[in-house]
């Protein structure tokens, strides 16, 4: 290769990725001492949540809602001081805005970001990464940790090219949970589309919230039945939309819009392999096409939609699993379902298990009796086995296939990325001290 390296860049601690976890790690290593470097692909922090529009927030449906991350509260806070978050437990917020939010925080706190920038190669020797093979519009050069890795792709995309074993889908058949690509739209009067949603609910059932903070879902996937269903059977029968328009549908309100709505569809539900470049590109192409047959569904049959457009459409397809890290303890779906705790957690959730597809699986874990009704990720789950400098922090974390469908949720995700962060800054190999760290700083762990 001609030129190469053009550059050589060094820091303490090198993120890859800036995701939901990712950008906590960053800040995380950042708040210990550490001189930070973040590798993203696009041109932002946020990955999901807010390049790829995942909003709102899950429940961890743990009892007071203990966030297990000091730097949940602070991104909570500071979003809702700017009209981009309803500053509830489960809130709604504005992926842009969070997006800044998160950039500022960085920035404050001396974070080097390097945007548009993909990782391409991994130089490791007897279990140690020496350097990162990274191309940019300065041409390919290395980038190297002086103490630890974080790989924070979302698709354990360091771990696959260092030639590492990766965990791939559903054991049974490798194959991956669906994937959506969301948007967003404005011009709904969204007091109009409130009475009309609100129209369905069955006798007996709690009314809406009111138009600032509801949202609403159909499904036609076999899957539990909603009030809508109906509306959408009639347009798949008049050919205003396909069956796999109809199989997902799903909007929520967000802060600071209005008149806006955020869409959890179109869903892909036959895409076995995330990664594989060719079906990520579909998704995109096909998706924008769904996107557009949705708002002239909407023109025709909602009230309230008179005047929609399209606001955005997220660059980023919604991933939910794809590789996953082999670390030194794999989190299992009994772990889950026995509420089992663990010497080093760092992390607490019982969020449902959510798979996706053309039946939801959706189940509330009820765990084991006499247990605290939780079950904690363990800090082994982010080490990866056989190397000596590499973290994972996210759903691409050490876990079988269910379980991972509990764990993926944003707030848990943050608590992974702190504690990544904190134990590759402090260079902590003890789960233990990495947790009392976190404590240290403020985050706050069901007892």
């Amino acid at each position: 290769m001609k030129n190469f390296p053009a550059f050589i860049w060094e820091a303490d601690v090198v993120v890859c990725g800036a995701g939901t976890a990712g950008s906590v790690a960053a800040l995380a290593a950042a708040d210990a001492g550490a001189k930070v470097m973040v590798i993203e692909q696009f041109g932002g922090p946020g990955g999901s949540s807010s390049l790829g529009q995942v909003t709102p927030l899950m429940s961890t449906h743990i009892p007071g809602e203990c966030r297990g991350s000091y730097l949940a509260e602070e991104i909570e806070r500071r979003a809702a001081e700017v009209g981009a978050s309803t500053g509830t437990v489960t809130a709604n917020f504005d992926p842009v805005m969070l997006s800044l939010v998160l950039e500022e925080m960085l920035s404050q706190r001396g974070v080097e970001m390097l945007y548009h920038t993909v990782i391409t190669d991994v130089n490791m020797e007897n279990g140690h990464i020496e350097s990162l093979v990274v191309s940019n519009k300065s041409g390919s050069g290395l980038v190297k940790a002086k103490k630890k890795y974080i790989d924070a792709t979302g698709d354990a995309d360091v771990c696959a090219l260092a030639g590492l074993p990766t965990l791939h889908g559903d054991e049974e058949n490798h194959k991956n949970q669906p994937c959506s690509l969301r948007y967003m739209v404005g011009g709904v009067d969204l007091d109009a589309f409130w009475k009309y949603v609100q129209s369905f609910r069955r006798p007996g059932q709690e009314p809406l919230p009111r138009p600032e903070h509801f949202g609403g879902a159909c499904t036609l996937n076999g899957g539990k039945f909603f009030p809508m269903d109906p509306v959408f059977q009639e347009a798949v029968e008049k050919g205003d939309l396909t069956a796999a328009d109809a199989r997902y549908w799903q909007f929520f309100t967000v802060p600071g819009r209005l008149d806006g709505l955020a869409f959890n569809c179109p869903e892909f539900f036959d895409i076995p392999d995330i990664t594989d470049a060719k079906k990520i590109s579909y998704v995109q192409v096909e998706g924008k096409k769904r996107i557009l047959r949705y708002l002239k569904f909407y023109k025709k049959y909602f009230p309230g939609f008179e005047n929609v457009y399209l606001a955005s459409v997220s660059s980023m397809v919604g991933v939910r699993e794809s590789r996953r890290a082999v670390t030194e303890y794999i989190l299992t779906t009994e772990d889950a379902f026995n509420w089992r705790k663990f010497e080093d957690a760092i992390a607490q959730t019982n969020y449902p298990v959510d798979v996706h597809g053309m039946k939801l699986r959706n189940v509330a874990i009820e765990g084991k009796e006499g247990a605290a009704p939780y079950y904690e990720i363990p800090f082994r789950s982010l080490v990866v086995k056989d190397v000596d400098n590499l973290l994972v922090a996210g759903r691409n974390l050490g876990a079988e296939f269910v379980a991972q469908s509990s764990v993926r949720i944003i707030p848990t995700c943050r608590s992974l990325g702190e504690a990544a962060g904190i134990a590759a800054a402090l260079d902590i190999s003890d789960g233990k001290q990495v947790r009392a760290e976190m404590e240290k700083r403020g985050a706050k762990f069901t007892r």
